[in-house]
């Protein structure tokens, strides 16, 4: 793999610290000053954390007055602008993702506009741009995270941030880009997974159907009854897919009529979102941008979806599977609304086999998630789980559509407490087992 060059302004990657014969601990790594020298600095410690974490800090000082030199310089130089304020910077680079800029997705676009105003210029707007230094850029940071709280939304910031400074830097504004020196962001633990166990799944979904059937036989004021709930739940489960998915697949995306290599097929190809001042859109996946997926289904759920286009009536220009009301894409959030309803009034109660009680060496059993906190999502992270712990974590990461299995891992596998048995592979080798 080919080196990066380190930028002037900036440090390379710092290796791990090295004991020392008196026990401490010693952290060696090189700086590039504005004018392009290397700069060798050491810092020690008590441990190798915290000698890695002086020489950053130290690494983090260079950098400050390198920016404020540079900044000084820039001041000096005759006939040059006025320093303008960070926040006319960030309207600057707005205008430039809404032409276009990045080509990122509209509703991608839209969220980055939208964090930018709401977070980033009520916080460092006020600061001439060369004053959003590391120092600045860190401390608002890293204030989201106090406490251990609000992780996910510093690390959108982050990503914001680092995009329009990007930007400021490639325009000759400043010398680099402060947010990539930005000490890491302390993580919060780690919670479980939720998932409904594979021993419960054939019971949320019969419940859920229920519900779903009796609510289309009671006679009430308003709007009638569909199955989009029950029917949205058995995709979900089916396949895994996300709710954005779900919502945007259309009559055509679907192979139930007939098998096509001894398989019914359902296609993700798109999903909704929407942009601001317009109705919701479906977005198509191309081929150099989100994965284009093909997934079998089983033939009780391609039933299902023949049922479901039988029973079709109302008016749908989109040939959605799931259409709102006049025929346009569904929310997700309206869907996630109403699932919302319908979770409150079942009552699902899950079966604890008595092998599964904790107890002894088994601190741990199998236990979904209460049917008042199932998420769209919940039932996403249970195929996942399932298919990772039947078959292989590479098959969930594809039935997921991610590219890489540590996102599966991470985010979408409950760990268990019980690892697989490995007791006959290790004997074979230590006592020479034929």
């Amino acid at each position: 793999m080919a080196n990066h060059e380190t930028r002037p302004g900036s440090w390379g990657k710092i290796p791990p610290a090295k004991r020392q014969p008196d026990g401490s601990y010693k952290a060696n790594g090189r700086y590039k000053t504005m004018d392009g020298k290397l700069l060798q600095r050491f810092r020690t410690g008590t441990t190798a954390r915290k000698a890695e974490d002086a020489l950053l800090a130290a690494f983090q000082t260079l950098a400050a007055e390198d920016a404020a030199k540079h900044s000084a310089e820039l001041n000096r130089t005759p006939g040059r602008e006025p320093e303008v304020l960070f926040a006319e910077v960030v309207e600057s680079w707005i205008s430039y993702i809404e032409e276009g800029g990045k080509a990122l997705r509209v509703s991608t676009a839209y969220e980055y506009v939208r964090m930018a105003r709401a977070d980033i210029v009520p916080s460092l707007g006020a600061l001439k741009l060369t004053d959003v230094d590391i120092k600045a850029c860190a401390d608002f940071l890293h204030g989201i995270v106090s406490g251990g709280r609000y992780y996910a939304k510093a690390e959108h910031n982050r990503a914001v941030l680092s995009n329009i400074m990007e930007w400021c830097a490639g325009r000759g504004l400043i010398p680099g880009n402060p947010v990539r020196q930005v000490a890491y962001l302390p993580k919060p633990r780690k919670k479980p997974v939720q998932i409904i166990e594979k021993e419960d799944m054939a019971k949320v979904l019969s419940s859920v159907r229920l519900h779903g059937e009796a609510q289309m036989n009671a006679k009430r004021p308003g709007p009638p009854q569909n199955l989009d709930i029950p029917d949205g739940v058995e995709l979900f489960l089916a396949t895994g897919v996300r709710i954005s998915e779900l919502l945007a697949l259309r009559w055509h995306d679907v192979w139930i009529d007939e098998l096509d290599d001894s398989s019914y097929w359902v296609q993700i190809n798109g999903k909704v979102g929407w942009e601001k001042g317009k109705p919701m859109l479906r977005h198509d996946y191309l081929k150099t941008g989100d994965k284009i997926l093909d997934l079998r289904i089983s033939p009780e759920v391609a039933a299902m979806l023949r049922a479901r286009r039988a029973m079709e009536m109302r008016s749908n220009p989109n040939g959605a599977i799931f259409p709102a009301r006049g025929g346009k894409w569904m929310q997700p959030h309206n869907f996630r609304r109403r699932w919302r309803a319908v979770r409150e009034e079942l009552q699902v109660a899950y079966d604890l086999p008595a092998e599964d009680v904790p107890g002894g060496r088994k601190q741990e059993h199998r236990q979904s998630s209460p049917i008042e906190t199932v998420t769209p999502h919940t039932f996403r992270r249970s195929v996942g789980t399932y298919i990772a712990e039947t078959a292989t974590i590479d098959q969930a990461a594809q039935q997921l559509g991610h590219s890489r299995t540590a996102v599966t891992i991470r985010s979408y596998l409950r760990e268990r407490q019980e690892a697989p048995d490995s007791s006959g592979y290790l004997a074979n080798v230590m006592y020479k087992r034929q």
